[in-house]
């Protein structure tokens, strides 16, 4: 029946597309020709001066916060050479502003809104954060807090001078953090503040050198149970202070050593052995990994997996380690390795083996002699520790006791960051240190750091020594303010890479959990198509090279959804001088397509906008003026724009003003014809001008204020036709607004009215009443496979509205990919959140040692026990009143909401490009013991197609018969690669500052705490087994 109709069916389709045209034309309103408008010029876009006026934009805005850092960093250690140590502070002299104590519903905090941050401030002061377990009444703290105070009106200066300067703060290596202005510390919900600034990636970087590390774990069996998931819980914390310019590994040992993850380096790079050059033949072993977040996460699942059992060897643990370094050092590609501070972190309980000669041997080897070796002392089982401590001792590293969970932070800031400080610079300027991209522990919003140490400069030391690190932020929508809106359509769009290839800035970058998480490091092939061109371009962008080159790309992404084919875009990228940064600027190709420049605007005529039925894109206007949803704030915005102050951007100003010069009379018909069957009508602005009516529709028009994500705009962009876009309530059908001039043309708007499902079915049947509508449901799919409307409701008790077809009870869209009608591609979202799926768990609880082994070490260890009790029974007292948190909170895993980070794989359906698979095209589908005609047809020239599907032969059940494709409903990924690290090209920080602390300085001369907490451990042991023994025989 539809092949002897393929003639009637064709002409129907025409007069279709012909009626919802016209349909759309008629509710909108839309009869002006904006042609030839003499104030509005066409102007061809030359991507290549953009790019470098964008990057010279960026170089003198992040040049104004170096220039506020460095005065920052001078005056304090300036500071650091005029005060005394003053041991009679106290909390009640000192008085410091926490601001874990500020509340903004309190008057008397005095903090007022700041628009421009987003919360809350006293720009008068900066506030104090301090640690959980750091005691604000210490004297290092109260005198840190004294010292450091006299910078607030540095701060206070900065901002003065440059408004575009956000948060301002210092961290000192005593725990403590001053931020400018003063704020109210947020606590993500249900949670306690874990956040020390120490062990936050932007300190870390900025106070330690790049490292190649290698961690040790002892997995013997004296590590079972508590100690061993103390050890777990160390070594994740570890690893999350290390940052992308740092390579690490993980190996455990008991009488043999081997990676927890035991890939070779073939297997993670998917080469073969022998690569050809012979440089990696024979020598496939596992080199160190990136510390990028993706392959830290892999290490953190093997290292929950590992288990205990054995008998250990430190001979051996060494000896790997040591020719692991070798061999890297010998295989390692360009890039590969921090190349600055060798170091081994080596976790055990304790034990009597000391493999003197492993380390002689190695430290007279030219290519290990600098490795440094930290150990820690882990659990509280009283096993002999000397051999832990002389080992770092030894080898210029560090020793320290970990013996409860709430000291593991603490320990693991304490052992390395003191030693490893960079020394101050010869010319006495420290390099800057700039961030990837992380969460705010503020505003949570997405923010890069630029950072440098600062030094104690006292004259009465020999040595300069680290006191913390002075930062400031720049969110990423700062950066984000200085694209030229105005010159790029919809489509196109700006990214930051650094020289490691990670991404800075991009739209695909998402926010994150909470500030607990650590830079998301997405790659720029995460998020882009991973081809061969992209990695060309990714490594010119490295190597800071300028070139535009033009891409042809498979697919255009217009949503979560929607990809359009086949669409050609161009690059044009350039290196920020003074940054490790590189800029690109993304275009869809169109030799026809132009800028829009509008001049002059008359305003003097303009009637002001009513706000409740109009939104202004998130775009920089005017400075400090974001557009904010408050009404009174829009009005006080849109009063600049009409009187065109002084520094608002001239070029959105006045195109602005232009759309709403040109839409008031397309307003004013609105507001006087509104069919019953019209859910509402909107124009969207290429100038960020949102219309709508009635205002009702505020909340669904709101999502695509932002021209950037407006799905209809950007079809318009590339399509020129008209859309359709479906929901569960009808459809948005939307045609774009051209301005021609000169033989050019730009995209102006695009105009769609919101249509009800009962009008659109209605219309459906109408035009198709020549078929037996009983025998056949028609579909009106769109270009992602969702239904726009339908000649029936529901389809075997599926509402059909809104519907992905591949949940029908039939195996259409198979067949639908399989005839080419549709294409199918999968990619992976790998910054996507995703319900909590498992539960943590740690490994059984501890065994409890022997009398004799108790009484034998308490003998041992009854040697110069002076000090160190106070700081113990604060631990403890702190283990004790600490509520339990999950050990993934403590690097970036944080459960909130019942949400983690994970990876969901999507699966997109597109229409196919080719021009053949527009003709009609039927056959027959198999179900359960029948078949099914069908037939589909696409539009000439809108973004759907037509269905026809037979029903008459179906029984109640349905075809029986299932899609056997994935659905459109993201799946999470369950199965992880353990060998899937990434290793991709970069280029090392220009710089490697060692420190000046010599081998023995610090970490040997501070033994008797650690003495002291084995010897008090002991004693309270043996007590307890004492009494316990007692107790049972009793």
């Amino acid at each position: 029946a539809v092949g002897l109709a393929a003639g009637s069916v064709e002409r129907w389709l025409i007069q279709l597309h012909s009626e919802l045209t016209l349909f759309d034309h008629r509710n909108t309103g839309l009869e002006k020709n904006l042609t030839g408008t003499p104030f509005v010029n066409i102007e061809m876009v030359d991507t290549e001066s953009l790019t470098s006026e964008l990057a010279a934009n960026i170089q003198d805005f992040l040049s104004d916060k170096r220039k506020a850092l460095s005065d920052i960093v001078y005056h304090l250690e300036t500071a650091t050479t005029t005060y005394l140590w003053n041991e009679d502070l106290n909390l009640n002299t000192t008085h410091p502003l926490l601001m874990k104590d500020l509340d903004p519903t309190n008057a008397t905090h005095c903090l007022t809104p700041d628009t421009r941050l987003g919360v809350p401030t006293r720009r008068n002061v900066s506030g104090i954060h301090l640690p959980l377990e750091v005691y604000e009444g210490y004297p290092q703290i109260l005198n840190g807090v004294q010292w450091s105070s006299t910078v607030d009106q540095k701060f206070q200066d900065n901002a003065e001078a440059d408004p575009s300067l956000m948060w301002q703060y210092f961290a000192a290596q005593t725990g403590f953090m001053r931020v400018y202005p003063a704020t109210s510390w947020y606590v993500p919900p249900n949670l306690i503040d874990l956040y020390d600034a120490r062990l936050r990636q932007w300190y870390v970087q900025g106070s330690v050198p790049p490292k190649d590390m290698i961690i040790l774990m002892d997995r013997s069996g004296s590590v079972h149970g508590q100690t061993f998931a103390i050890m777990k819980w160390a070594v994740k914390t570890l690893i999350d202070t290390l940052g992308e310019n740092d390579f690490v590994n993980v190996a455990a040992f008991n009488s043999t050593t081997e990676w927890v993850n035991n890939c070779n380096y073939c297997e993670i790079n998917r080469t073969n052995e022998d690569d050809g050059d012979g440089k990696r033949n024979g020598l496939c072993s596992q080199p160190l990994v990136q510390a990028a977040t993706s392959n830290k996460k892999l290490l953190y699942n093997a290292i929950d997996a590992l288990e205990d059992g054995g008998m250990a060897s430190y001979s051996n643990a060494l000896t790997f380690a040591y020719n692991a370094f070798k061999q890297f050092e010998g295989t390692r590609e360009e890039g590969e390795g921090a190349n600055c501070i060798k170091t081994i972190m080596l976790f055990s309980d304790g034990g009597t083996e000391w493999p003197e000669k492993v380390v002689k041997t190695f430290r007279s080897d030219n290519y290990t002699k600098s490795v440094r070796i930290f150990t820690f002392a882990v659990g509280p089982h009283p096993i002999p520790t000397a051999v832990l401590k002389q080992m770092a001792c030894s080898t210029g590293g560090k020793y320290a006791v970990i013996t409860t969970r709430s000291s593991v932070r603490t320990k693991i800031q304490e052992s390395y960051n003191s030693l490893l400080s960079p020394a101050p610079a010869v010319s006495g300027s420290q390099p800057y240190q700039y961030t990837t991209v992380y969460s705010s522990a503020v505003t949570e919003e997405l923010t890069l750091s630029i950072t440098q140490p600062v030094y104690n400069n006292s004259d009465y030391l020999n040595t300069s020594y680290l006191v913390g690190v002075a930062g400031v932020d720049v969110p990423l929508r700062s950066l984000r303010d200085l694209t030229p809106y105005q010159s790029l359509d919809p489509n196109a769009y700006t990214f930051l890479l650094n020289h490691n290839g990670f991404l800075v800035l991009h739209p695909s970058l998402k926010k994150q959990l909470s500030y607990f998480s650590g830079s998301p490091h997405i790659d720029l092939v995460d998020v882009e198509e991973d081809t061969p061109k992209m990695h060309d371009i990714r490594t010119s962008m490295i190597d800071r090279r300028h070139d535009t080159v033009n891409v042809t790309r498979g697919w255009l992404r217009v949503d979560d959804h929607h990809w359009l084919a086949n669409s050609n875009v161009q690059i044009s990228f350039t290196a920020i001088p003074k940054t490790r940064y590189s800029v690109g600027v993304v275009t869809v190709r169109n030799d026809e397509l132009g800028e829009l420049v509008v001049r002059d605007q008359d305003t003097s005529m303009m009637t002001p906008l009513n706000f409740s039925t109009m939104l202004i894109a998130p775009w920089p206007y005017c400075p400090h003026r974001h557009p904010p949803s408050d009404p009174s704030e829009l009005t006080r915005l849109m009063e600049d724009i009409w009187k065109k102050e002084q520094g608002c951007r001239n070029s959105l100003v006045e195109g602005l003003l232009w759309s709403q010069s040109w839409t008031d009379d397309l307003f004013e018909s609105w507001r006087n014809n509104l069919p019953q069957d019209v859910i509402g009508r909107a124009v969207f602005t290429r100038f960020g001008l949102t219309r709508f009516y009635p205002g009702s529709q505020r909340e669904s028009v709101e999502k695509w204020r932002d021209p950037w994500k407006n799905t209809a705009l950007r079809r318009g962009g590339v399509t020129r036709g008209l859309s359709v876009i479906p929901h569960t309530d009808g459809a948005f059908i939307s045609t774009p607004v051209f301005v021609k001039k000169s033989g050019r043309e730009a995209l102006a708007a695009v105009v769609g009215v919101n249509v009800t499902s009962r009008r659109l079915r209605e219309d459906l049947r109408k035009h198709l009443a020549f078929f037996d509508l009983d025998k056949y449901v028609v579909l009106l799919v769109d270009d992602g496979g969702f239904i726009v409307s339908a000649t029936s409701t529901e389809l075997h008790g599926l509402k059909l509205q809104g519907e992905f077809i591949g949940e029908l009870e039939y195996p259409l869209i198979d067949t639908l990919v399989n005839l080419g009608v549709y294409g199918q591609e999968t990619f992976i979202d790998v910054q996507a959140l995703c319900p909590v799926g498992q539960e943590y768990t740690v490994s059984a609880g501890c065994r409890p040692p022997s009398l004799l082994t108790l009484f034998i070490t308490f003998i041992k260890n009854m040697v110069g026990c002076v000090q160190y009790y106070t700081c113990l029974i604060y631990s403890f007292m702190l283990a004790v009143i600490m509520p339990g948190v999950d050990g993934w909170t403590e690097w970036g895993m944080t459960q909130m909401g019942g949400l983690e980070a994970c990876q969901m794989e999507h699966t997109i359906y597109h229409f196919d490009d080719n021009d053949n698979k527009r003709e009609i095209m039927a056959g027959s589908l198999a179900c359960n013991n029948h078949t099914v005609e069908f037939a589909v047809k696409r539009l000439p020239s809108i973004n759907a197609a037509l269905v026809w599907l037979e029903i008459s032969v179906v029984t109640d059940g349905g075809c029986g018969v299932l899609s056997s494709l994935p659905g459109v409903v993201p799946r999470r990924v369950n199965t992880i690669d353990p060998c899937g690290y990434k290793g991709r090209y970069r280029r090392r920080p220009p710089t490697c500052l060692v420190s000046n602390i010599t081998v023995g300085e610090l970490g040997c001369s501070r033994s008797s705490g650690s003495v002291c907490s084995s010897l008090t451990l002991t004693l309270i042991m043996f007590i307890s087994s004492v009494g316990i023994n007692k107790y049972h025989s009793s």
